[in-house]
């Protein structure tokens, strides 16, 4: 077996190792990046949030064209989806993503090796390359970055034939007339969104008390409500119990779901396709943990330091096989983190202040506390500002969205921001940015924001907040 000596070798070349790799790189250190899938780039680009974004920007669009009327343009429509044309456009971009980051790779000198790795110990990783060869990668350090997988689902019938996860949904593969998301994460609600726009009936089984848990309850609301407004037929079942899941044998992936209603009422739901959309999970069952000495956690995660280091020192697990933030763009600040520790640059690092977007329509985006929050701290104070009020939302037709800031009465310091509405994912750095520099609403207020466009929501919320703060206390 030939032996490949590095000072770095990562296994993943997704947001989780190619960051830090190519910091490595920089500074003189020899890397190779052993990448499984078809290109750098990882579960974001291939299957998850970038495939998503190009469909749900199709989506998108089709939604417009119904609008249009409002604006003046009459008789808008158009003739019929062209299911080749939105795939070709997928590919042509992921090919451009993974082109260049392989192009950086290259310039700094990194090996790139296209195969299946397995742990051997701390120091050595066996590879099975894609043309069938064996080597053997000795290593200083190691970057462990798997990603994650679709979390899968314990009842009988989840292993049928023709089930879909997020990959097989994402492949566009066909436009079922029915289709049923079991789970109303992010995952399902924006998948939800797309399948709904290119004309599927969909169905939300959800086994939580609603939809979107992990979001402020209040916004979560708002998004069904502007649903039922806007005429966005997806009903949506909440606190249900899944029995069981039965292939038809109508057809490929005509499924049966049975389950019982919040009520305790026993239902059958039939569906062309079945969604399941219960989670992420880490992608650590692949690797042999027990050689190198490390204890998966509970939910089978790689337990790591603030510098995203394992208990074995020369190895590091950053991004989403941690479990802690499991988001493509918190997986690449973990990755130069842990680069920077290899470095011996050490310093104390901050509380990762991340922000996330749901790419419903509405869009949803937040970062920091939100509502949930305030029970546990009297001090905070929240304060909510509707688009209807922006000049931008109004020219834009989005007079349905709103804004919310968690704030410290005290300090003034800003502690959080959602927002649902036009643009929400755009509107949320400006926030992550204060919160991340522990600034104040006047950080905000005293920053000058371009008239008319949506940021000043944001501005102007703030504004009203420290009205709020200024006001005698009656």
């Amino acid at each position: 077996m030939q032996t490949l000596t590095f000072d770095v070798v990562t296994i993943g070349g997704g947001p989780g190792a190619t960051p830090g790799a190519q910091l490595l790189a920089q500074q003189g250190q020899k890397v190779a990046i052993v990448e499984k899938g078809a290109g750098l780039g990882g579960t974001c680009l291939f299957e998850g949030c970038i495939p998503s974004k190009i469909f749900l920007e199709s989506a998108a669009r089709i939604r417009a064209i119904g609008v249009d009327a409002g604006f003046g343009v009459q008789g808008a429509h158009f003739d019929t989806i062209n299911l080749d044309r939105i795939r070709a456009r997928k590919q042509e971009i992921l090919a451009k993503r993974a082109g260049g980051a392989q192009v950086a790779c290259d310039k700094l000198g990194i090996t790139v090796i296209q195969g299946v790795a397995d742990l051997l110990d701390p120091h050595h990783v066996t590879v099975q390359t894609a043309n069938h060869e064996s080597i053997l990668l000795e290593a200083k350090t190691l970057i462990i970055a798997p990603g994650s997988v679709s979390r899968p689902l314990e009842v009988p019938g989840a292993d049928n034939e023709g089930l879909w996860t997020s990959q097989e949904a994402l492949e566009l593969a066909e436009i079922p007339k029915t289709l049923c998301i079991i789970g109303g994460g992010y995952i399902g609600m924006e998948l939800a969104t797309l399948y709904h726009a290119l004309g599927s009936q969909v169905h939300i089984l959800e086994a939580g008390p609603r939809i979107l848990l992990t979001e402020d309850p209040g916004i979560a609301e708002h998004l069904v409500q502007t649903w039922q407004k806007t005429g966005v037929s997806i009903p949506i079942e909440t606190g249900i119990t899944l029995d069981a899941i039965e292939s038809t044998g109508k057809a490929l992936g005509h499924q049966r779901v049975h389950y019982r209603a919040a009520t305790g009422e026993v239902r059958i739901l039939e569906a062309d396709r079945v969604l399941i959309a219960v989670g992420r999970a880490p992608a650590t069952p692949q690797l042999r943990w027990d050689r190198v000495g490390i204890t998966l956690g509970a939910r089978k995660e790689v337990p790591v330091n603030e510098f995203y280091q394992t208990v074995v020192p020369s190895i590091y697990a950053p991004g989403d096989v941690n479990g802690e933030v499991m988001l493509a763009h918190a997986a690449t600040r973990q990755s130069l983190i842990a680069a920077q520790q290899i470095l011996g640059r050490t310093t104390v690092p901050n509380a990762l202040v991340v922000p996330h977007v749901v790419f419903t329509d509405p869009e949803i985006a937040a970062v920091g506390a939100d509502s949930r929050d305030l029970a546990a701290h009297p001090q905070w104070a929240m304060t909510s500002w509707p688009y209807r009020q922006d000049a931008r939302a109004l020219i834009m037709g989005d007079a349905e969205g709103f804004a919310q800031m968690i704030w410290d009465q005290k300090t003034h310091a800003l502690l959080g921001l959602q927002v649902i509405g036009a643009e929400a994912g755009e509107l949320i750095e400006e926030a992550t940015y204060i919160i991340t520099h522990h600034g104040t609403l006047e950080s905000l207020v005293e920053s000058i924001h371009p008239h008319p466009t949506l940021n000043e929501v944001v501005s102007e919320l703030a504004a009203h907040a420290l009205d709020e703060a200024e006001r005698p206390e009656e």
